[in-house]
């Protein structure tokens, strides 16, 4: 049977008219204690908002979709920025509109983040969420109420919720090869932040590829180059090159780039005494001339447009998700340790220096009649 708001009022020991209240977001009208204790209630009964009598029945297409993205400010982030870019060309060839939701997780009062989520102004939901356990309540909430979702950069997802992410799997696969055909067989792995679920998959692909070599991939040759909050852990990378390895894959380019820099103030040099592969392809790494595995963010995001309708048209979520393409990018970084040449077999999974840039569309920062933001969550 389902909770009233008469039944919350009891409990709480307050009106329905302030259970409204609290509920609908007015919470200038109740003290924090009060709005607190609804809804803390609210949720201890497992309380659903009711629809109007008009919309009991069926939900009305609104052909919108709410991007959440993992920062408030996407402008500052490139991944919340470019898959966005992504999302809005998919929703333009589907002809939905967007909406972003630009309030943070931790700015919802306790147990009401997760009914906002049901309040149906938009057909369902697309999330960038690279930190394990982020958003976990509300994906439960979406996933058990069947509202569309999509998560982007994380595949632990409940059962109903489609992912798309990056395919780490062929990027540690392309690294391995690489430095593997150039004779290095000592390859250590520089880990992300452990609260990044990218961090971890890579990793553990990273164990799985090195075996389909046959190289040692034990984990002392695994260093932990970056705390929870992507803090740089520089005693540790400074220990790299006391472990005997000839080579190293890191989690990111930033990683890559910073060993490097501890690798010349020891007096040593990139790649006469280590060779160097990091992850994004960034600008930065093109400058430097590091080999680096790229993807597009921008593709991520209309994968991740291209799952949710799918999702929405009622395929099952485990069929909708994707993996975006990778590709090694091969520069300076990487020394060969014999006399290897490059034949078209191997040359056709590496290319040099040539990688799509990192720019935003300006068209899509100025207004028009087909985008939708809001200064606040729903």
């Amino acid at each position: 049977m389902r909770t009233s708001i008469r039944q919350i009022a009891q409990e709480a020991g307050v009106s329905s008219v302030t259970v409204s209240n609290v509920l609908r977001g007015l919470e200038s009208r109740a003290s924090s204690e009060t709005r607190e204790r609804v809804l803390e209630v609210a949720q201890k009964l497992n309380y659903i908002p009711v629809k109007p009598p008009t919309a009991q029945n069926y939900h009305v297409e609104t052909r919108v979709v709410t991007l959440v993205p993992e920062h408030h400010d996407l402008r500052h982030y490139d991944l919340d920025l470019f898959t966005y870019q992504g999302i809005i060309e998919g929703a333009r060839h589907h002809g939905y509109s967007v909406l972003t939701m630009v309030r943070r997780e931790q700015d919802g009062s306790k147990g009401c983040e997760s009914l906002r989520f049901l309040d149906r102004s938009s057909d369902g939901f697309i999330f960038t969420v690279s930190l394990q356990g982020q958003w976990a309540r509300v994906l439960d909430v979406v996933a058990q109420n069947q509202v569309p979702s999509v998560v982007c950069y994380n595949r632990e997802v409940p059962e109903g919720v489609a992912w798309v992410d990056v395919d780490n799997g062929a990027a540690m696969r392309q690294a391995i090869e690489h430095l593997a055909l150039r004779g290095h067989s000592r390859i250590a792995f520089i880990a992300g932040p452990p609260d990044n679920f990218d961090a971890h998959e890579r990793q553990r692909e990273w164990h799985a590829a090195m075996s389909e070599q046959g190289l040692e991939n034990c984990e002392k040759l695994v260093v932990q180059g970056a705390g929870e909050g992507y803090v740089q852990n520089d005693e540790a990378l400074a220990s790299v090159t006391r472990l005997g390895v000839t080579a190293a894959i890191c989690f990111n380019d930033t990683l890559a780039l910073a060993l490097w820099d501890v690798v010349e103030a020891q007096g040593l040099c990139v790649p006469r005494d280590l060779s160097l592969i990091g992850m994004d392809n960034r600008p930065e790494a093109q400058a430097r001339g590091l080999s680096s595995i790229a993807h597009s963010f921008i593709d991520v995001g209309r994968l991740a447009m291209e799952a949710w309708v799918e999702l929405k048209n009622g395929a099952d979520a485990a069929d909708c998700s994707k993996l975006a393409p990778v590709q090694l990018i091969s520069r300076e970084s990487v020394r060969a340790l014999n006399s290897w040449n490059l034949d078209a077999k191997t040359a056709s999974g590496i290319t040099s220096d040539l990688s799509r840039p990192f720019r935003l569309d300006k068209s899509l920062i100025q207004e028009n009649p087909y985008e939708k933001s809001s200064s606040a969550a729903q």
